[in-house]
């Protein structure tokens, strides 16, 4: 509940990094541990979710759209969104250009380049479609700022910190945020044989 105080021994902050600067820069601002993790550069994401009355493509895999807006793109009605009847979901590139387009613009965009990789979306195949917009929800892949990302230990006594940009071998994906929390769990448990 808000507002309510809860106490634990250990505490694996699992959020994203914006989350957890928001959240810490009140508390550790002029520490050396947090400006290091300040200077992580961020980057944007642009999702496009569109649900069909089938499927467009005829396996659950994700595909690549070069010299088009689809960054990268899967059909995922038999897999994730197994009540729908038909489910494309993109990430758009570059990211910066559609943070400001409405929906409708953007499915004309999405719409056109998918044509162009050979996938042909008839209006009346369309059920409904979503833009979702992740301003600076990432940390950027930018040579240079690996060296910014933490590691899942602190400073502060007994807590850890969990997520895709955390130092561990995977960018920023849910494969990073799994291994880092788990990582983060066998700091915990290690710390508590000792």
């Amino acid at each position: 509940m808000v507002g309510e105080r809860i106490e634990a021994d250990h505490v694996v902050w699992a959020t994203s990094v914006v989350a957890m600067k928001n959240v810490f820069r009140n508390h550790f601002a002029e520490t050396t541990w947090f400006k290091k993790i300040e200077k992580l550069k961020m980057m944007h994401a642009c999702t496009f979710q569109i649900e069909l009355t089938e499927p467009v493509l005829s396996k659950d895999i994700t595909t690549f759209g070069p010299n088009s807006c689809l960054g990268s793109f899967s059909e995922q009605s038999r897999s994730t969104f197994q009540g729908s009847k038909g489910r494309l979901s993109i990430i758009l590139t570059p990211p910066e250009k559609f943070l400001e387009l409405s929906k409708e613009e953007t499915l004309e965009i999405v719409l056109e380049d998918l044509k162009r990789v050979k996938i042909h979306i008839g209006r009346e195949q369309i059920i409904d479609y979503q833009k979702i917009d992740h301003p600076n929800d990432f940390y950027s892949l930018a040579p240079g700022n690996n060296q910014y990302r933490p590691k899942q230990t602190t400073p502060i006594k007994n807590l850890y910190l969990a997520g895709d940009y955390t130092l561990q071998p995977y960018f920023a994906t849910m494969e990073g945020a799994a291994t880092s929390g788990m990582k983060a769990a066998k700091l915990v448990e290690d710390g508590n044989r000792s």
